[in-house]
């Protein structure tokens, strides 16, 4: 038979045991609070945190906010479903913002996150008219996935990329309707700076500027995509940052079409920095109206200088099955480098034809030719 003080330290600890024990509506909460369906912005502020499952399920997003979706718990899974737009108003962005470690961002198969691009347009892009957001912040979204997105109309450049170990697939930005009258400017498909270990697959991108520009980074990796109306696949422009390193990066088995470039790399005149180990591979290019493959070094924001500086050195370049054509008037390759600041140079099938050739090329390696 138990003692008094047995059962006297029983019923105390079983007491303890059930005051501590949550009521079985505090277990149901908590299990809700771990999968959240979102229906205003304002909520997704709030409550993020308490969240392993976000929807983002319709929001209208008010004018000069951000949809804050930083600071995630670690694994948190953000679906968005329906329509999500923003409304208009003059500001820096961006219109959406999501950083965390191990985070999913997807969507339902018929979602779309509209930028309401249309409202912002007016030629200017960045460079002046209206005040216009960016689109993405993937800021500190490391050893993350974006995954299916469809994006349309964003105001101004849609992915800025500083991260690491980020994948990006199967994503489309639809900036088509920004062709209308020549009012999209500067929708930047994905702009990467200071991150590493960059995977984008199968993307497609339709634009008025560079599908992707690489402005500082390593260990990036672009493949299966495909790129129209904008200026190419991008290295730089390199130089005049805090970071002026690009290094490791892989272009391959992608398209560009009806675009001002195809295969581009970009260094700022009179800066200082390093471009090396670059690949451009199975690059097949139509419908180019400027340059099919240009590599300069005397690049000021939309007027270069036509004299290269030997500042940043692009070294380790590898050029291989870049093939299509170029518009009449088109330049198929260009080449302005500084002395001695382009070196190490592979190249092999780069065929590119339809346009005219450039005698104002400079230092151009021995492996590849502009004529």
């Amino acid at each position: 038979m138990p003692s008094v003080q047995s059962t006297l330290i029983g019923l105390t600890l079983g007491a303890a045991l059930a005051a501590a024990a949550p009521a079985p509506s505090r277990v149901s909460e908590l299990v809700k609070k771990s999968s959240c369906t979102f229906t205003e912005a304002a909520q997704v502020s709030e409550s993020k945190s308490s969240c392993s499952t976000i929807v983002i399920d319709s929001i209208t997003v008010p004018a000069g906010e951000t949809l804050d979706l930083t600071d995630l718990t670690e694994g948190t899974t953000v679906t968005f479903k329906g329509t999500t737009t923003w409304e208009y108003e003059e500001w820096d962005g961006p219109l959406l913002e999501i950083s965390g470690t191990k985070i999913t961002v997807n969507q339902e198969s018929d979602a779309v996150l509209d930028g309401n691009g249309a409202a912002w347009w007016d030629g200017e892009g960045s460079n002046g008219g209206k005040t216009k957001p960016k689109f993405f912040y993937a800021h500190s979204l490391d050893d993350s996935v974006i995954s299916g997105l469809y994006i349309k109309n964003t105001p101004v450049q849609c992915f800025s990329i500083e991260s690491d170990n980020l994948l990006i697939e199967d994503v489309t930005i639809d900036d088509s309707d920004g062709d209308t009258d020549d009012l999209g400017h500067n929708t930047d498909g994905f702009d990467i700076g200071e991150s590493t270990y960059i995977t984008i697959t199968g993307a497609t991108v339709y634009n008025q500027d560079d599908c992707v520009a690489i402005n500082s980074g390593e260990n990036i990796y672009f493949s299966g995509g495909t790129c129209s109306g904008g200026h190419g696949l991008s290295i730089g422009s390199v130089g005049g940052r805090s970071d002026n390193t690009v290094k490791n990066v892989t272009f391959i088995d992608s398209t560009v079409t009806d675009s001002e470039n195809g295969v581009r790399i970009k260094t700022v005149y009179d800066a200082t920095g390093t471009v090396e180990d670059i690949t451009y591979s199975n690059i097949k290019l139509s419908g180019i109206s400027d340059y099919g493959l240009v590599i300069e070094q005397d690049y000021e924001n939309g007027d270069p200088t036509g004299t290269p500086s030997n500042g940043v050195t692009i070294s380790g370049v590898t050029l291989t099955e870049i093939t299509g054509s170029v518009d009449d008037d088109a330049v198929e390759i260009y080449i302005l480098c500084g002395d001695g600041s382009c070196s190490d140079w592979t190249v092999s099938d780069v065929d590119i034809t339809g346009g005219k050739t450039s005698d104002a090329c400079e230092n151009v390696p021995s492996t590849i030719s502009c004529t």
